[in-house]
C-alpha cells in the first residue's frame, strides 16, 4: 500500500523519538532533532500527491504509522496530524496556492486550526486579518498557518505566514504537552487573494488525482485517533503487569485475585478490541469505496465519523476502567499508568471527536439540522 516504506523508515528514528520525549513534555513542544527525523522517514509526505513527491497514502497505513509513534512518545504521533491533516484538502487548493506552500519544499509545514474564525476585511489585492486563534499544534515547527475567515462575503479559509502571527505559550495542560497546541494572535496582517480561499465551483487543481483525495476529509482521523488506541492497550498492559504483583491496601491476595479487577479488566479488553476492528474495518470501506470511484454518502460519511469518535472514546474508557482498578498506583508520577490517563484525558475532549460528535451523527441519521457541518465533507 502507498506510504509502507514510512513505516519501514520508522524504525532509524525510533532512538531519537524516545530520547527526547522527556524534553517535550518539559518545554511543550517537539524537539527539533524529532522534527528533522520525522521528515526524513517520510511521515509528511503521507498524505501529499504522488505528482508532487507524496505517497497519497492511504488511511489504515497511516493509522499504522500514528500507531508506531505513538508507543514511543504520543506527542510525535500529534506530528502525523500537524503535518498531513490539511494537505486531506489540498485537492480544492488552486496551483498557485499548493505552490504557494509546497512548491518549494513538499515537506513544508502547515498547522491547522478551525477553533474560531478569524476577522477579516476586504482591501484592495487581498484582506487584511486579525484575531485570535487557539489549539495551533505544531506552530513552532510551522511555516503557515490555515484557519477559518470570516469576512462580510462569507467565510474563507485563510492561509497565513506563522512568521505574521504572535504565538503565545500557553499550552500548560495535564497531557500531550509536546504537541505545543499553542493560541496565535495577529493584528491587522495583510494577505492577497490567492492566500483567502473562498469555496466554490471551478477551483482547485487536477494533480491532486491520488485515491487519497477522493476520500472523505475524515481519513484525517487516520493521523491522531489511533493513539487513542496505544493508550488503551499501553494501559491494559500495565495492570496486567500491576494484577500480578500488587496486593491491595487491606486485603491478602493479590490484585489478579479480585472479582472487580478481573470484570473491569474483561470489559476493557472487550471495549479495545472491537472499537479497534471497527474502526480498521471502515478506514478501509472508505478507501475501498473511493478506489472504486464512488463518492461517499452523507450516511456513509457519518459512519466513517462515528468510527473515529468511538475509538476516542471507547478508549477513554478503558483507561478509566484501568484507572479505577490501579488505584494509587495511577497517580504516582514514576508510574506509566500516570502519563497514559493524562494523556487519555486530554485527547478524548478533542473538538474532531469527543462525545458531542456522537449527537452529530445522530443529526445526520435522523435527517434534523446538523451542528458540525464538518462531518460531511
Amino acid at each position: 500500500m502507498p506510504g509502507e516504506s514510512v513505516l519501514t523508515a520508522l524504525g532509524s528514528i525510533e532512538a531519537t523519538v524516545r530520547e527526547h520525549r522527556g524534553e517535550a513534555e518539559r518545554t511543550g513542544r517537539l524537539a527539533v532533532p524529532v522534527v528533522e527525523a520525522l521528515k526524513a522517514a517520510g511521515v509528511t509526505r503521507l498524505y501529499a500527491p504522488t505528482s508532487r513527491g507524496g505517497f497519497g497514502a492511504d488511511p489504515v497505513t497511516v493509522s499504522r504509522v500514528t500507531e508506531q509513534l505513538a508507543d514511543w512518545d504520543p506527542a510525535a504521533a500529534w506530528f502525523v496530524m500537524v503535518s498531513n491533516a490539511v494537505r486531506v484538502g489540498a485537492k480544492g487548493f488552486s496551483p498557485a496556492l499548493f505552490d504557494l506552500l509546497w512548491g518549494d519544499d513538499i515537506d513544508t509545514l502547515v498547522a491547522g486550526s478551525g477553533n474560531a474564525a478569524l476577522t477579516g476585511e476586504l482591501v484592495e489585492g487581498g484582506v487584511v486579518v486579525s484575531g485570535r486563534i487557539g489549539f495551533v499544534s505544531g506552530c513552532h515547527h510551522a511555516d503557515w498557518l490555515l484557519c477559518p475567515l470570516k469576512l462580510d462575503d462569507g467565510i474563507r479559509t485563510a492561509f497565513i505566514p506563522l512568521d505574521a502571527v504572535e504565538i503565545e505559550d500557553n499550552w500548560r495542560t495535564s497531557g500531550l504537552r509536546g504537541t505545543g497546541s499553542n493560541d496565535v494572535t495577529l493584528d491587522r496582517v495583510f494577505l492577497p487573494d490567492v492566500q483567502a480561499m473562498s469555496p466554490g465551483p471551478g477551483k482547485g487543481n487536477d494533480f491532486c488525482d491520488d485515491v487519497l483525495f477522493r476520500c472523505p476529509g475524515r481519513i484525517v482521523f487516520a493521523t491522531y485517533v489511533p493513539l487513542a488506541f496505544v493508550l488503551a492497550r499501553r494501559a491494559l498492559e500495565e495492570l496486567t503487569a500491576l494484577a500480578r504483583k500488587k496486593t491491595p491496601y487491606a486485603t491478602q491476595n493479590k490484585l489478579a485475585h479480585r472479582s472487580v479487577a478481573q470484570i473491569k479488566y474483561g470489559k476493557g479488553l472487550a471495549l479495545y478490541r472491537s472499537a479497534y476492528n471497527y474502526y480498521y474495518d471502515t478506514m478501509q470501506a472508505a478507501w475501498d469505496r473511493a478506489a472504486l470511484g464512488r463518492d461517499a454518502s452523507d450516511d456513509e460519511k457519518a459512519d466513517l465519523y462515528l468510527a473515529g469518535v468511538h475509538a476516542v472514546q471507547a478508549s477513554a474508557d478503558v483507561v478509566r476502567l484501568v484507572a479505577d482498578v490501579a488505584g494509587t498506583s495511577a497517580v504516582y508520577l514514576d508510574h506509566p499508568l500516570e502519563a497514559i490517563v493524562r494523556d487519555m484525558e486530554v485527547l478524548r475532549h478533542h473538538g474532531f471527536a469527543n462525545e458531542q460528535r456522537f449527537g452529530s451523527v445522530a443529526q445526520v441519521k435522523w435527517g434534523v439540522p446538523l451542528d458540525y457541518p464538518l462531518m460531511l465533507r
